[in-house]
């Protein structure tokens, strides 16, 4: 079975940097396989419980990969540039920003690369995809509305994951909920759609983890089974609906264990 297992990841076409999802091809389990292209081999693993495969094939790196690595793919010419361009009013954060310094603190966000709006007073979450900015996310710091604003629309979602995905996505309420989700679990995704609805689009998102999990605040309830049954029946994923004392975000010891424990 080593041997097979070898043998189909080395057929695998991954480019460096970019993970592959599959049913693993040892135990069956539905989106449980994962594979990884990094410095020229394959790192390989089963989230399943009880299957046990797990590990890497060397598979070198092409001509183009070298150059990339030698010179980043922004230094080169054609590389695609963000598709954000910051208005000039979002800048990087100073001293002299201090109710975003207080948010940030209260929120501890002080690793989240933010920007600041200062024509509006918002907090701005960038987003990234492929490495590209396509959008931003800015949180009113002074009650106007709307409280979250989007700089193009382009995203669908925010998602944060620290450390090595875990093949598990918790979708919260907000922003910082997601953020908060990803720091209480390393490897889990948190994941705040941003819109009022599940879609297509959105969905694409989740296709790629082994179970979703649906934890918005207790005045969502409705909501929460919604989306619960909305998942299940277009993406067939193990979908469970969390039922929180109070917002993610504000880290109650009731909340985060309940998490822990769905994870």
């Amino acid at each position: 079975m080593h041997n097979n297992i070898k043998k189909y990841v080395e057929d695998l076409d991954i480019k460096e940097g970019i993970q592959y999802r599959s049913n693993c091809p040892s135990c069956g389990g539905r989106n449980t396989f994962t594979a990884t292209r990094e410095d020229g081999a394959v790192m390989y693993n089963c989230y399943k419980l009880g299957c046990g495969v797990r590990g890497a094939v060397t598979t070198g790196m092409t001509a183009d990969e070298i150059r990339n690595r030698l010179c980043p793919r922004d230094t080169l010419p054609g590389s695609k540039p963000d598709l954000l361009v910051w208005p000039e009013y979002v800048v990087q954060p100073s001293a002299e920003h201090v109710a975003h310094k207080k948010f940030v603190q209260r929120w501890a966000l002080e690793h989240e690369g933010l920007m600041y709006d200062v024509k509006d007073r918002r907090t701005v979450f960038p987003i990234r995809h492929e490495g590209r900015v396509i959008d931003g996310v800015g949180r009113a710091l002074d009650g106007a509305i709307p409280k979250w604003y989007r700089y193009t629309g382009e995203a669908d979602v925010y998602t944060r994951t620290i450390g090595k995905p875990n093949g598990v996505v918790v979708i919260v309420e907000d922003v910082i909920s997601a953020v908060t989700a990803a720091k209480l679990i390393p490897g889990l995704t948190g994941m705040a759609i941003l819109g009022t609805s599940l879609n297509a689009q959105v969905i694409q998102h989740i296709d790629g983890f082994y179970r979703v999990v649906i934890a918005l605040d207790p005045d969502a309830a409705h909501k929460t089974l919604q989306y619960k049954r909305e998942v299940e029946a277009w993406t067939g994923l193990d979908t469970r609906a969390l039922r929180l004392d109070d917002d993610i975000k504000y880290k109650l010891v009731s909340d985060t264990n309940r998490l822990r424990s769905i994870v």
